[in-house]
C-alpha cells in the first residue's frame, strides 16, 4: 500500500516538472519603428579582443542591423557574446554590466533556439546568430535582430547598456558601451529660396517693411528707400503732365 502512495506521488511529481518543461516561452516583439538613419557602435577596448559592433536601424525602421568586425581572438572558443543590462563603468569592470537583456524575463534554461529567434532573450545575440567558433582568430557578422530596439524607453531599448564576450566558462573576456555616431537626418526645416530675401534677417530689414510698402512690379518707376507714394501725389504728378501737355499744344 505504502509503496503504491510513493509510486502515485512520484508520478505526479514527474508529471508537473513535465508540464512545467512544457509552458511556452514568452515571445519578444518586433520592432518596427526604430529612428530611420540613427547609428551607433560599441568599440572594444582592445586589450585582447579588438574591433567594434556597430548597429543601424533596418530597413524602413524595422528591426536593428547588427555589423560585427573583431580580430586578435584567443584560439580556445567558442565564445558567446550578448547585450548586458547594464553599462560598463569607467573602471571597464565587465562583471558590473550584470545579466543579458531579457525583457520578457524569459530566463537563459532552456538555451536558445536559433529558428526561433523571437523566443529567446532579445539580448542573446551569439543565441540567435552563432557564436565565435573554436580556432576563430578574427570573426565577422552582419545580421538583422527584429527585436532589438532603437527606441529610447522601451524594454528592449540597449543604446544604453553595453555588449560582453564570454569565455566558454562564461568569464567575461572583454565589454563595451553602446554610443551613438549617429542620430539621423535632422528634422526638415522649410527654406523660403527665390525671393531674395534671406530667411535669417531680422524683422525690419526686408526690403517691403523698409519702404514702407511692397517691391515696386517690374517696369515702374523705382522708389528710393524711405519714399511712399500716395494717392493726392499721384494725381498731383498727373495733373503737371497734362498741363505741360495743353500748352504745347499751343
Amino acid at each position: 500500500m505504502r509503496t503504491s502512495v510513493a509510486l502515485s506521488l512520484l508520478g505526479a511529481a514527474a508529471t508537473g516538472v513535465a508540464a512545467q518543461s512544457q509552458k511556452p516561452l514568452p515571445t519578444a516583439v518586433a520592432v518596427n519603428n526604430n529612428p530611420v538613419g540613427l547609428v551607433a557602435e560599441a568599440v572594444l577596448p582592445g586589450n585582447n579582443i579588438k574591433g567594434k559592433v556597430v548597429v543601424k536601424s533596418g530597413d524602413g525602421g524595422v528591426g536593428t542591423q547588427f555589423n560585427i568586425e573583431l580580430s586578435g581572438i584567443p584560439e580556445d572558443g567558442p565564445f558567446t557574446y550578448h547585450i548586458h543590462v547594464n553599462p560598463v563603468p569607467e573602471n571597464g569592470n565587465c562583471s558590473a554590466t550584470l545579466a543579458h537583456l531579457d525583457p520578457t524575463e524569459r530566463g537563459e534554461d532552456p538555451v536558445c533556439d536559433k529558428s526561433k529567434p523571437e523566443t529567446c532573450q532579445v539580448g542573446d545575440l551569439s543565441g540567435k546568430y552563432g557564436a565565435i567558433t573554436k580556432g576563430q582568430t578574427t570573426f565577422s557578422a552582419s545580421y538583422l535582430d527584429k527585436y532589438a530596439s532603437l527606441v529610447e524607453g522601451t524594454g528592449a531599448y540597449f543604446l544604453n547598456r553595453s555588449i560582453v564576450f564570454h569565455y566558454p566558462n562564461k568569464t567575461r573576456i572583454t565589454c563595451a558601451n553602446f554610443k551613438i555616431t549617429n542620430a539621423g537626418p535632422a528634422p526638415f526645416r522649410f527654406q523660403p529660396t527665390g525671393t531674395g530675401i534671406s530667411s535669417a534677417a531680422p524683422i525690419g530689414t526686408n526690403p517691403a517693411q523698409t519702404t514702407g510698402g511692397a517691391p515696386s512690379p517690374s517696369g515702374t518707376m523705382p522708389v528710393e528707400a524711405g519714399a511712399s507714394f500716395s494717392t493726392s501725389s499721384m494725381t498731383s504728378v498727373v495733373a503737371a503732365l497734362l498741363g505741360g501737355a495743353m500748352m504745347l499744344m499751343l
